[in-house]
């Protein structure tokens, strides 16, 4: 059988057989020892890996190239994409230099150019435009920051995907970038002070592994992105205009804590500068304080190890979001004691906690955003209930004064305004809505319509979204939104793409896609977006229903979504496709394992897929929060153990397969580094390679010169979900209607 099987090992890697070159690590984790044969996939400068790398991708080519549809689709596919894209507006600057900015992409740009008005009426002009950084469209722009004068705009470039950023200045007036450079930025804000003097960033210390290949556009080194190991030893630094990094000082760290993540930011009065502290992604920080006269101080003294700091809060059991002050008074959007999140104010200068205000208080919504606009005056809240989203005018006081329409039921996009206009701007996006941009003025209360993103031959009339609510294995009642065509009778049989996330209390709010509008009328295709435990759907309650100790409520609630759109027959388990990203992936990748049987076809992407060691490499220590660690304890073990794709792929029951599976990953993803997506292909398919049934095809998608997502040409999105379109119409044997 397969067991006897699994002993045999190659010692020379042969790309005929590209996974029978297998290692003999072997772990002990809390006296259960485990075989890592794939250890070998993680060194991504290794020759065998670059070797399996070149063999899977021509496996994968090979079969992709086999599908008729790919062509088709591209065609509809980049039709579809092509038209003018817009982001919410927002003003900076002052006096001769106050300008409206917004991004833009013309249809099918590799990146997005940032646009410029004087006023709102004025002809926008190019401000930057990141595509003329490379000509593959690999160099985008990351962290942005003008200053308050207007004059400055500091930019972070990453190459390739990575989430290095390196920064750069342009002066607004000459259009020109100035001689600063700051480099080896990572997970950072950029924060000036208020007299445009320097800004305050973090950073980590040169990798010492990454072998570095210069290219001659800004974020110039091709590799970075490509290393695999952690992040420590963040500081936040003061880079004065002008000077190069070599003489920036560091005016926070914290060197006993190698792993933590510190942002600094400048308060709206520009008085103060705040210190973020967290441990991990979990929605919990220390806010520590200083007046910004110290900093300046601190620098002039020529640093030294760490700037001195007011500990408001020290320590990790809630989290704090900075919104703006009054003196003293500060407001912060917290979660301490309020798992759906309110509004309080605290005074710096005497932070007792008994002595905090609410302003607003724990509603049935979850409070996602808050703004302060109309020279502080008004507060702007987005709510969220059943993952849809609101928006309400308040009183700095928190009195009511008016909602702010909104077109349908969707996502307010994004929210941006100054404390001292009297103005401010919010973009609105459904599932079959593109995206309108609107601007409100408070002068007369009233909402204006900008922009308007009109696709090519889209009418969201054609559509039909509907949330229902079903029942997961232990009873608890899960909101899943149905996208498809409208009035179209389902009879069992329809294609259908369910997508989860599950992680990070991140919430999947309605958000628009060209691509998956495609999907649905070409495939005749239902898409189901479940909001599944483990999101921020319903605060942080629903967060930590669905981490650690209870991950598996996550996984339990998406096998629960694929169960009830077969018993409404909407469709079987030949005509369902899964799909999830990053912590999606781990998902995606869990439930091939829990049940084979319940799907045809399955796309983890950037997946998170070796759980006894996903916080060894890169930032994903930050993880532990959501994941637990297999160091940690043995009851983290065992419940991550029996968890990991990597450690779960065994032989199905007699006569079961399991899905088709593309997974797909990139060559500089530094987030979910790609040996989870390598490890998890090489294991699905030498240890499934002897099943009989197994008739299905699993293969692994490599994308060069691309990263976690972030910052991806729009030419290699387009081919990316081509191959996953075209393989998920193979996989459940549905036609492509071409009309």
């Amino acid at each position: 059988g397969w067991r006897t099987h699994l002993t045999q090992k190659m010692s020379v890697f042969d790309p005929a057989a590209p996974n029978d070159l297998r290692g003999d690590t072997v772990e002990d984790y809390h006296g259960t020892k485990v075989a890592d044969p794939y250890r070998w996939l993680e060194d991504p400068d290794g020759a065998d890996t670059v070797k399996w790398v070149e063999a899977q991708n021509k496996i994968t080519d090979a079969y992709l190239s086999t599908l008729d549809t790919r062509d088709f689709l591209k065609e509809k596919l980049t039709a579809k994409y092509n038209y003018a894209k817009t982001g919410c507006s927002f003003k900076r600057g002052k006096g001769d230099l106050a300008r409206y900015y917004y991004y833009k992409n013309d249809g099918l740009q590799n990146q997005y150019v940032l646009m410029s008005q004087a006023t709102l009426d004025a002809t926008p002009t190019v401000f930057f435009d990141p595509n003329l950084l490379a000509a593959d469209g690999t160099k985008s722009t990351g962290a942005t920051a003008f200053s308050k004068c207007g004059g400055y705009w500091a930019h972070g470039v990453s190459a390739s995907g990575s989430d290095w950023q390196t920064v750069f200045i342009r002066d607004v007036k000459t259009g020109e970038n100035t001689t600063d450079k700051v480099e080896w930025v990572k997970f950072s804000g950029i924060s000036w002070l208020h007299d445009s003097s320097g800004f305050f960033y973090s950073r980590y210390p040169e990798p010492k592994g990454l072998s570095s290949e210069k290219d001659d556009v800004e974020g110039d080194d091709v590799k970075r992105g490509s290393e695999t190991e952690s992040n420590l030893n963040m500081a936040v630094y003061y880079h004065k205009l002008g000077s190069p990094q070599a003489e920036d000082v560091r005016v926070f760290a914290m060197p006993e804590q190698p792993t933590w993540l510190f942002g600094a930011s400048v308060t709206t009065d520009g008085e103060y500068v705040m210190f973020t502290v967290s441990e991990s992604t979990a929605p919990v920080n220390r806010v520590f304080w200083c007046k910004v006269s110290d900093v300046l101080a601190h620098v002039a003294n020529g640093g030294g190890e760490a700037c001195p700091v007011n500990k408001m809060i020290d320590n990790f059991e809630a989290g704090y979001d900075y919104i703006t002050n009054e003196g003293s008074v500060f407001y912060f959007q917290t979660n301490r004691n309020a798992p759906r999140y309110k509004l309080i104010t605290i005074d710096v200068e005497d932070p007792e906690e008994a002595k905090w205000k609410d302003v607003f208080p724990q509603k049935e919504a979850v409070l996602n955003d808050v703004l302060c606009v109309g020279g502080g005056k008004y507060l702007i809240a987005c709510y969220m209930l059943h993952a849809r989203e609101t928006l309400d005018i308040y009183t700095s006081d928190g009195a009511f004064v008016q909602a702010v329409p909104l077109p349908d039921v969707g996502s307010v996009g994004s929210l941006a305004g100054r404390r001292e206009d009297m103005e401010f701007f919010y973009s609105f996006m459904g599932f079959v809505h593109a995206g309108v941009k609107f601007r409100f003025d408070l002068a007369d209360m009233a909402s204006i319509k900008l922009r308007e993103d009109v696709v090519v031959d889209h009418n969201p009339d054609d559509f039909e979204t509907k949330q229902v609510f079903y029942e997961s294995k232990d009873g608890t009642k899960i909101p899943m939104f149905l996208v498809g065509r409208k009035g179209q009778e389902h009879t069992g049989d329809t294609c259908t793409l369910l997508y989860g996330y599950g992680g990070f209390s991140i919430s999947l709010t309605p958000s628009f896609s060209p691509f998956r509008t495609v999907f649905i009328k070409h495939f005749k295709g239902l898409l189901a977006i479940a909001n599944i435990r483990g999101g921020g759907e319903y605060g942080e309650d629903w967060h930590e229903a669905g981490i650690k100790a209870n991950k598996q409520n996550g996984f339990d609630d998406f096998q629960a979504a694929a169960e009830y759109l077969i018993k409404e027959k909407y469709t079987n388990p030949s005509k369902i496709a899964i799909n999830g990203g990053s912590n999606g992936g781990f998902l995606v990748g869990a439930c091939c394992n829990q049940r084979p049987d319940l799907y045809a076809c399955a796309i983890p992407q950037v997946g998170v897929m070796d759980m006894l060691r996903f916080h060894k490499f890169t930032i994903g220590y930050a993880w532990i929060a959501d994941y637990g660690s297999a160091d940690a304890s043995e009851p983290e073990f065992k419940n991550l153990h029996k968890l990991s794709p990597i450690h779960n792929v065994k032989p199905p029951a007699e006569g079961v397969q399991y899905p088709a599976i593309l997974v797909t990953t990139g060559d500089h993803d530094d987030r979910v580094v790609p040996l989870h997506s390598f490890k998890y292909a090489a294991t699905l398919q030498y240890n499934l390679k002897g099943v009989a049934a197994q008739k299905r095809p699993l293969l692994i998608r490599i994308e060069t010169k691309a990263g976690h997502g972030a910052g991806k040409p729009t030419s290699k999105v387009i081919e990316e979900v081509r191959d996953i379109y075209a393989f998920i119409g193979a996989s459940t044997n549905t036609e492509c209607i071409r009309d």
